[in-house]
């Protein structure tokens, strides 16, 4: 019998690559789905794993960017912070209302709807 503390066996993560610049994993079915949004022809579970592919695995916002090393690691930090701030402006997105300015201010006199 197992103890209730034995060690559950956990998903196995998408390989990460060696520096931020370089391309995740990418399996067939994102593949198909980036494909499909592109093409304008994808259904609802091909968008959500497309977004998902591009806002968590690309621009990998659930990911510490801190990179090692001297003049090299600081180019990676600098480079794979890039990626997660165009990560989370997507996800910011996911939560402006169609009422806010580009600001993502309440519309004001000082501030008119365009």
């Amino acid at each position: 019998m197992k103890s209730p503390t034995a060690a559950r066996p956990r998903p196995k993560p998408k390989t990460q690559p060696s520096a931020p610049w370089l391309l995740p994993r990418l399996d067939n079915a994102d593949i198909y789905a980036i494909q499909a949004v592109a093409k304008g022809i994808a259904n609802e579970g091909q968008q959500r794993r497309a977004w998902d592919y591009g806002v968590r695995i690309l621009c990998e916002t659930d990911r510490m960017t801190f990179w090692p090393g001297a003049e090299d690691g600081k180019r990676a930090t600098d480079f794979a912070e890039g990626k997660r701030w165009v990560g989370v402006q997507l996800r910011r997105s996911e939560k402006l209302r169609p009422d806010m300015s580009q600001a993502g201010l309440p519309p004001s006199k000082e501030n008119p709807p365009q």
